[in-house]
C-alpha cells in the first residue's frame, strides 16, 4: 500500500497520482489524523518540491503506513477514531523513536500542549488556526532530529576513532586535539593542556590517561589554585605527625597516591613561585620528602597540568618559572573556546539535555528555534561548563516544555551581548536583531554542509544522505553559501 520512493523510480502517492522518475530519496511525511477534508487540507499545506505527503485515517492506519514508508517526519492528530489523547503519541514514538512527532489537535489547551512535548511531541499544533505556522514547525523539528543524529554520529565516530567516551565534537579544531590527545597518550611524556575556564580540560586528561599503560592505575585531580601554599605542598607531598600545628598523624601525598598513574594538575598557573620549585625538583628527579620528613620518596607519576593563565607573560613578569614552564611544556594542547566552535553547540546541547534528563528522571525540553539563535549567539564566557549548568537549569524549571526565547537569561538577549564570532565572520550588536540571528544560524549551517561535503569527498548523493536533506536542497544551499563540489573532490 505505501511504499517510499527510491532513486529513479516513478511512483503514485495514496491519492493515485502519477509522478516521473526521482534522482535521489524525497523528504516524506506521514499525516494521520480523522476527517478527509483536514486531511487533504494539511496534504496542501506540505506538499512542496521536497515533500511527499501520504495519508492515514487511524492509528492502525498510521502505523502500517510508519513501518512501510519510514518517513522523516509524522503529523498525528489526538482524536483518531481508534486511539484518542496524548496515549497515541506514545504508539508511534515506541514504533519509531528516532522518527519526530508533531501532535495536531482541534481542541487546544495549555495543558493539553504541556502534555503533549512531555510525552516527546517535536510540536504542538492547534488546527485550523495554526495551520499556516505548519512549515515553520515541520522545518523545526527536522531540524532537530538531524541535530539528534548529527549527535549518535559524532558520538560514534569519536568513540570509534578515538575512544573518548564522554567528549562530543565535530569541530576540525576539537577532532585536531582529539588526534594529539591519541598519539601521546601512549607515551608518558608531560602534558601542557592550555584554554579558557570550562573548555574540558579536565576531560581531556582523563582521556589522555584512559588511553594510556597507566588506564588501571589511580588518575588524581588536584586544584592548585584552590589551596594557600603551605596546604599545597602538604596535599601535594604529603606530612609527618606534628610537622607543623593540625599535622595529628602521617599522612600521604598525592604524588604517593598517584604513583603508577596520573596526576592532574590543574590551575597550576595560580601557585606560588616557592610551590613551584619543589615542583620542578619532583618532575625531573620523581623524589621528594614529605613536609616535616627525613626519608626520600620515590614515585612513578605521570604529569598532566592545565592552566589558564598566560604562562609566557607570568614568565616575563616573574609570576612563573621559566625551567618548569620549559619542563612543562613538553606537549602543548590547546582548547578552543566555545565561542570558536559554535557548530559544536547544538550537539552539546542535545548532548547535555539528554544525560541531565536521565539523571534527574525529567524529560528534557525542546528548544524552539528563537531560543536556538539566542544560544548561537551568545559568547558563552563559561565555555562547555557554563553551557552544561544552563542546560541542567533549562532541564529542571522546563522539563517536558517548550524552552522560548523569554526563558533564557538577559544577558542571552538582551543589547548588552558580546559581539559574536561564528564560522570565521565577526557579527555586531548594532545591527538588528534578526539579521544577526539568521546570519548566525546560517553560519552554522554552512559550516555543518562544508565539513558534511568535506566527508564526502564532493559526492553530493551521500553528502546530501549524512546531512538527512534531498538532493535538491543541498544543491540550493550550496549555491546560497557558495559552495562547489569540485572543491572537495581530491
Amino acid at each position: 500500500m505505501y511504499r517510499r520512493k527510491v532513486a529513479g523510480e516513478t511512483m503514485r502517492d495514496e491519492a493515485g497520482e502519477r509522478r516521473g522518475p526521482s534522482l535521489a530519496v524525497r523528504e516524506t511525511f506521514l499525516v494521520c489524523v480523522r476527517g478527509e477534508f483536514t486531511r487533504h487540507q494539511l496534504k496542501a499545506s506540505l506538499r512542496g518540491s521536497e515533500h511527499d505527503v501520504f495519508l492515514a485515517a487511524t492509528a492502525k492506519e498510521g502505523i502500517v503506513a510508519l513501518r512501510e514508508l519510514n518517513p522523516s517526519l509524522v503529523l498525528v492528530g489526538l482524536h483518531l477514531p481508534d486511539i484518542t489523547g496524548v496515549r497515541v503519541i506514545d504508539v508511534f514514538r515506541q514504533e519509531a523513536p528516532g522518527i519526530p512527532v508533531v501532535a495536531l489537535t482541534d481542541q487546544p489547551t495549555v495543558e493539553g500542549a504541556v502534555e503533549a512535548i512531555r510525552h516527546g511531541a517535536a510540536d504542538y499544533v492547534a488546527l485550523p488556526d495554526d495551520r499556516e505556522r505548519l512549515p515553520e514547525v515541520v522545518e523545526r523539528a527536522l531540524t532537530e532530529a538531524r541535530t539528534t543524529r548529527e549527535l549518535e554520529k559524532a558520538r560514534a565516530h569519536v568513540n570509534d576513532r578515538y575512544g573518548f567516551r564522554h567528549l562530543v565534537s565535530q569541530s576540525p579544531r576539537m577532532l585536531k586535539v582529539f588526534d594529539q590527545v591519541r598519539a601521546v597518550a601512549h607515551t608518558d611524556a608531560t602534558v601542557l593542556i592550555r584554554g579558557e575556564t570550562g573548555t574540558g580540560k579536565e576531560l581531556v586528561s582523563r582521556a589522555i590517561h584512559d588511553r594510556s599503560r597507566r588506564k588501571d592505575k589511580p588518575f588524581i585531580s588536584v586544584n592548585c589554585g584552590a589551596f594557600t601554599e603551605t596546604l599545597l605542598e602538604s596535599e601535594l607531598f604529603g606530612h609527618e605527625k606534628g610537622s607543623f600545628t593540625g599535622a595529628m598523624a602521617r599522612r600521604e601525598g598525592l604524588f604517593e597516591m598517584a604513583d603508577g598513574g596520573t596526576l592532574f594538575l590543574d590551575e597550576l598557573g595560580e601557585t606560588t613561585l616557592s610551590v613551584q620549585v619543589n615542583l620542578l625538583r619532583v618532575l625531573e628527579e620523581m623524589t621528594f620528602r614529605r613536609v616535616g620528613g627525613r626519608d626520600p620518596i620515590t614515585v612513578d607519576v605521570r604529569i598532566v597540568a592545565a592552566t589558564n593563565v598566560d604562562l609566557e607573560t607570568a614568565v616575563e613578569e616573574n609570576r612563573f618559572r621559566r625551567d618548569l614552564f620549559y619542563r612543562l611544556n613538553v606537549f602543548p594542547i590547546v582548547l578552543p573556546p566555545l565561542r570558536e566552535r559554535r557548530e559544536d553547540i547544538p550537539l552539546l546541547m542535545r548532548h547535555f539535555l539528554d544525560e541531565i534528563g536521565e539523571e534527574y528522571h525529567l524529560e528534557p525540553p525542546v528548544i524552539s528555534s528563537e531560543a536556538m539563535e539566542a544560544v548561537l549567539m551568545y559568547h558563552w564566557p563559561g565555555n562547555v561548563r557554563q553551557l552544561r549548568s544552563m542546560c541542567e537549569r533549562w532541564v529542571i524549571t522546563q522539563y517536558g516544555q517548550r524552552l522560548e526565547r523569554e526563558h533564557l537569561p538577559t544577558d542571552m538577549t538582551g543589547p548588552t551581548r558580546q559581539p559574536a564570532d561564528v564560522g570565521g565572520f565577526h557579527i555586531e550588536d548594532e545591527a538588528p536583531l534578526k539579521q544577526n540571528t539568521d546570519r548566525a544560524v546560517s553560519q552554522v549551517e554552512r559550516a555543518y554542509l562544508y565539513k558534511a561535503l568535506q566527508r564526502c569527498g564532493g559526492h553530493i548523493e551521500r553528502a546530501a544522505r549524512e546531512a538527512g536533506i534531498s538532493r535538491r536542497t543541498l544543491y540550493t544551499k550550496m549555491k546560497q553559501y557558495g559552495l562547489e563540489a569540485s572543491d572537495f573532490k581530491a
